[in-house]
């Protein structure tokens, strides 16, 4: 019994860090849609107004970290975007689509703690709660390719980097 309890605990637990990783996305989501409607301010700003007069819950530091991270690498992860977008220039993009997509990609190409079915996973989550019905597919066929970019990149750098161990040990 004592074990089933704590079986039920952990659950809890795991599904309310879920919850609350979830609640983060979609506040920086609001940040990144609220920042095309003010492009001449810091991002430092938008983000201190945000938490001054609404409720955002900041797990670890999550919001703040992702958020500020995407605005500091936004043309990296727009150019991204961009070559995997067929037929779509970032700036022609939907608001709502362009920031579900940045944080998207942003979460495939630089949060290593979130697995990368997660990461796509949760943008078509915030495409369906905002966005268009049509954007779901796009959203999730521009971070699949993003996603296969990006594997292909670490298997490319494992073969170079196996390529140098056998070169060393042949020396």
């Amino acid at each position: 019994m004592a074990d089933m309890n704590q079986k039920r605990e952990a659950d809890w637990k795991k599904d309310a860090r879920r919850e609350a990783r979830r609640a983060a996305r979609e506040s920086v989501f609001t940040l990144l849609y609220e920042t095309e409607y003010h492009p001449d301010e810091q991002a430092e700003d938008i983000l201190a107004r945000a938490v001054e007069e609404r409720e955002i819950t900041d797990e670890e530091n999550y919001v703040r970290d992702v958020y500020l991270g995407i605005m500091a690498r936004r043309d990296e992860v727009d150019e991204c975007i961009g070559r995997h977008a067929k037929g779509w220039r970032t700036n022609r993009l939907s608001r709502v689509s362009r920031a579900v997509l940045r944080l998207g990609a942003y979460e495939l190409m630089f949060v290593k703690s979130t697995p990368v079915a997660v990461a796509i996973n949760e943008a078509v989550e915030l495409s369906k709660k905002f966005d268009d019905p049509k954007a779901r597919a796009f959203i999730n066929g521009v971070l699949n390719a993003i996603k296969n970019e990006l594997s292909e990149g670490a298997k490319t750098e494992q073969t170079s980097a196996d390529i140098v161990a056998e070169t060393d040990d042949e020396g």
